[in-house]
């Protein structure tokens, strides 16, 4: 008898995997779905599932798909290959989340119009795209802590009350020399547009931020955008005029 005991074990451990394993992610999230979020079409099982509606507070996510990663389970953080799909653009990526709340996400890639971005990082009235291919990033209390990769924004036009094509942009993760442990440090340049700019995008812990850098009209660009440079001072020999645009989140 004490032999089969090993034998019985294993076996309810199996069952008890495989019905782990098929979980349907419906049941699953009916009872522990996160405050705030509404899903809804929801399919598959809790480790490979699909919500084909899924909004945050008054944010339109999207549709969203996930495959968990099982064997990342066993280091104490939770992961899964995430995909969101929406009609006006994509992100999809691998993350993981640690304990503190840490969440690191890889290979992440990204197209979304600048409107969807929540009203706490672009305020309305802003339109364009918004291109991420980021080999990494690192988030803690929802701000970025470490970044490699682009980030790009073309066919910019803005603020609402005064909108104008402001052109495109791009900034690269980290910044060549950067070496504080304060800060998350970028490359700033346009791509193209009424606007020539060189500098640097700084993200400080303090969910602080600072833009800063040079910028001068290219020829062709609307009067009103060259007058408007002028109230940033005297420019240098080449045309160019230093700007610096701080805030925090």
């Amino acid at each position: 008898m004490k032999k089969l005991w090993p034998l019985l074990a294993l076996g309810i451990g199996a069952f008890l995997l495989l019905a782990l394993f098929t979980l349907p992610a419906k049941a699953v999230l009916s009872f522990f779905q996160p405050p705030g979020v509404a899903l809804g079409g929801v399919s598959g099982t809790l480790w490979n599932g699909r919500a084909q509606a899924v909004r945050s507070g008054a944010l339109h996510v999207g549709s969203v798909e996930w495959n968990l990663d099982i064997l990342r389970l066993f280091t104490g953080k939770l992961g899964a290959d995430v995909k969101v799909t929406r009609t006006d653009g994509f992100a999809q990526g691998s993350i993981a989340a640690a304990p503190g709340g840490r969440i690191t996400l890889r290979a992440f890639n990204a197209s979304l119009p600048v409107s969807a971005l929540p009203p706490n990082v672009v305020r309305g009235g802003w339109t364009g795209t918004l291109n991420l291919k980021l080999g990494q990033l690192t988030l803690e209390n929802s701000w970025p802590v470490a970044a490699t990769g682009t980030v790009e924004v073309t066919d910019l036009v803005g603020p609402a009350n005064r909108p104008a094509a402001l052109g495109n942009y791009r900034v690269v993760f980290p910044a060549e020399g950067a070496g504080t442990a304060d800060a998350v440090t970028g490359t700033l340049s346009d791509t193209g547009g009424p606007l020539a700019v060189n500098g640097t995008v700084q993200l400080n812990k303090n969910h602080g931020y600072l833009v800063s850098g040079l910028i001068a009209t290219r020829p062709g660009a609307p009067s009103d955008m060259t007058r408007t440079l002028e109230i940033l001072g005297e420019p240098d020999t080449e045309g160019r005029r230093q700007f610096a645009i701080e805030g925090s989140m």
